[in-house]
């Protein structure tokens, strides 16, 4: 099978490779569509902790079902599916929490990181995500649920939230993450507002109905974005520390701060402590998906209550990988589709 490897930083290979043979609980699928994602262009540009090389990259998948592994009930051969890129182990301490997406065993499954990926013309999918977070698609348009795990990503935040209609909300970026939070965002209430960069995504973000901001007009003096005493839910989808900062500044006394954008581990920022106490802040992390927010996720893009296509902006066949996420790198991309 033709397949794409990450051999080290900044260094993709065009290989063939076998096709993997499925274990108990586990399932071949042909890869029918598979998505590039921000996290696949910081592994490529930077390395990711749990990428060892050389690896198959890729999480964001559609596939047919070739092949099955023994005890496999729930899906048949010729099927198409789509899925997480991880599941939890229902086992350890924060399982058993019920934090599911903080499982201390998702390094296990995770495609594309520990586990070989998408951009392959084969793949096969763990157990655990078999029996957790697999779905059948049937219609014949199956490429929109490819966005399916940053969705349940996006899900999961705004599980987290308590939102009012009248509530007045501020996403910050204009990405596939901070397009998809805005459209999340209109299902509780239409004050939605979105502050980003690059003329064509601003655009996108009107065309949902949200009140955009061009960060460019307003870095020099960030507080004139403020509705009044400021945002009563800000969302920081960027990743940035000018980013968490900005969402810092906008927030309301009394309003909640959603740190989206992960940041690498160590940064250090520094934030008001006297607003945090008398603003009385409520500041959430949000960090990857579980089963609920997978199916949720799966149920919008099926019932068309999120456009994911609106994402993807180009399609390449796997052997331009790399210059897909060089254009990506560029701004030209927000996602690209591969083929094989």
């Amino acid at each position: 099978m033709k397949a794409a490897l990450l051999k080290a930083i900044r260094e993709i290979k065009i290989e063939e490779k076998e096709i993997p043979k499925p274990k108990n609980g586990e399932l071949l699928i042909k890869v029918l569509y598979s998505l590039t994602c921000g996290t696949d262009l910081k592994a490529y540009e930077r390395g990711h902790p749990y990428i060892k090389y050389p690896r198959i990259i890729g999480h964001e998948y559609v596939g047919e079902v070739i092949e099955k592994g023994s005890d496999v009930k729930n899906f048949e051969i010729g099927e198409i599916v789509t899925g997480a890129n991880s599941a939890p182990c229902m086992n350890c301490y924060y399982c058993k929490k019920g934090n599911y997406n903080l499982c201390e065993n998702l390094k296990d499954t995770l495609i594309g990181f520990t586990l070989d990926g998408s951009f392959a013309e084969y793949m096969i999918i763990p157990k655990r995500i078999v029996e957790l977070n697999l779905f059948k698609i049937k219609e014949k348009n199956y490429k929109k649920y490819a966005s399916l795990e940053p969705l349940a990503c996006v899900v999961h935040a705004w599980n987290l939230l308590k939102v009012n209609d009248d509530d007045e909300v501020l996403i910050i970026g204009s990405g596939p993450i901070a397009l998809l939070h805005a459209q999340l965002a209109l299902n509780f209430t239409k004050k939605v507002h979105l502050l980003g960069k690059h003329e064509s995504r601003l655009k996108l973000a009107k065309m949902l109905g949200v009140k955009v901001y061009d960060y460019e007009e307003y870095k020099d003096e960030i507080a004139r974005l403020k509705e009044g005493e400021g945002y009563d839910i800000v969302i920081e989808a960027v990743g940035t520390i000018e980013a968490w900062n900005i969402a810092f500044e906008l927030v309301r006394k009394g309003g909640t701060l959603v740190y989206f954008g992960g940041l690498k581990a160590g940064t250090q920022i520094n934030l008001d402590a006297y607003k945090i106490h008398y603003g009385e802040l409520k500041i959430l992390g949000s960090f990857h998906h579980d089963p609920n927010s997978v199916k949720k996720a799966f149920e919008l893009i099926e019932k068309n209550k999120v456009n994911t296509e609106m994402l993807i902006t180009s399609e390449r066949k796997v052997d331009e990988l790399e210059q897909a996420l060089l254009s990506m790198a560029k701004g030209e991309d927000m996602k690209v589709g591969i083929t094989f």
